[in-house]
């Protein structure tokens, strides 16, 4: 079929390996793309070192490397904002951090008493924060907030072994949309929740 037909025409538009990024690094909650303008890695260098990797599409595919401990990093997907999230040796849980890279400015630090199991930017400053049992909403626009939360995982959406790939809510923050899916076939079989 003559490629000038077909409705969707695909192109690299980066390639990682060639930026150095560890092959191991590109699997989900490793690597994130919020919108076309950042891809962020959680990665580890040749040294061993952990870092994080952020590309700007919107600046020529920049590069921007940073050492971090994190275990997870995700970019706001409007502005120059970085969520990071990490354990603390011997409690339980996650810590978030939220910084402002172009600001160097610091607008948020959580500590979650339970692990956080997907979390997503659902508005320009609100990140989404799925528990195991929960889902919580933090305004990042309002200075020393934390959390709120939103709705309790309930049916199968609660159920241990239920992967969550996807949240989102509508821009009244009226209704919200948490996507999983489970498997009870050892993995013949894929279910959606």
């Amino acid at each position: 079929m003559d490629a000038s037909a077909m409705p969707v025409s695909l192109a690299t538009t980066i390639n990682l390996a060639d930026h150095g990024i560890n092959a191991q690094a590109f699997r989900f909650g490793n690597l994130t793309m919020e919108s076309d303008k950042y891809l962020s890695v959680k990665d580890t260098a040749a040294d061993g070192t952990s870092q994080v990797v952020v590309i700007d599409m919107h600046n020529n595919n920049a590069v921007n490397r940073r050492p971090m401990k994190a275990e997870a990093s995700l970019m706001n997907p409007k502005d120059n904002i970085m969520a990071l999230k990490g354990s603390t040796e011997g409690q339980p849980g996650n810590f978030v951090q939220v910084f402002n890279l172009e600001s160097k400015e610091k607008l948020g630090v959580y500590q979650s008493p339970v692990n956080i199991v997907f979390w997503k930017w659902v508005a320009p400053r609100v990140l989404g924060l799925v528990c195991d049992q929960d889902v919580f909403h933090w305004n990042l626009e309002v200075a020393n907030s934390q959390p709120e939360k939103i709705f309790q995982r309930s049916g199968k959406l609660a159920e241990a072994g239920t992967q969550v790939i996807n949240y989102t809510a509508n821009s009244q923050m009226s209704w919200c949309l948490l996507t999983a899916i489970s498997t009870q076939d050892q993995g013949k079989t894929i279910d959606g929740n």
